[in-house]
């Protein structure tokens, strides 16, 4: 009887613990106006990366650029990467069922490197250049679109 009431209690958990995330679920999927979710790997897009020079480690997280001490790694600084430029707007794709939105875009290239008192940071389709150590946004630079390859007949 034990051991009944014990399996029947952890039955319970597990249906309240699923039950409501999956209504929850359902009601955000029908309160849109019909467009799907974003994929789960949508939000790991953000731009990332790490470098070092003799003082400092840099790492890039999301928008922000975080400047920690060589020696004990403890947050020394923090700046906002500048907005990116407004991606180009594609126009919505039709099908026998209605409209879908565009998928997402690919992950954007972003890195960093440092060297020479300046610190180089690759965020999508611009080159940002920063002093080191303060950190200060010296330029920006929005790199041309790639052309299309040519098409030999």
């Amino acid at each position: 009887m034990n051991m009944r009431r014990i399996l029947l209690g952890f039955a319970v958990g597990f249906a309240l613990s699923v039950v409501p995330g999956l209504a929850a679920g359902v009601a955000l999927a029908g309160q849109n106006d019909g467009t799907p979710p974003p994929p789960f790997m949508f939000h790991m897009q953000e731009p990332s990366g790490i470098c070092a020079d003799a003082q400092y480690v840099y790492v890039m997280a999301g928008r922000k650029i975080l400047q920690y001490g060589i020696t004990n790694l403890k947050v020394v600084k923090t700046v906002e990467l500048p907005e990116p430029p407004p991606p180009p707007e594609a126009p919505p794709r039709e099908t026998a069922r209605g409209k879908f939105p565009p998928p997402p875009p690919p992950a954007m290239p972003h890195g960093l490197w440092t060297g020479n008192g300046v610190l180089y940071v690759l965020a999508g389709p611009e080159i940002h250049r920063y002093s080191t150590p303060d950190l200060i946004l010296q330029t920006s630079v929005e790199l041309p679109a790639p052309e299309p390859p040519e098409t030999g007949n």
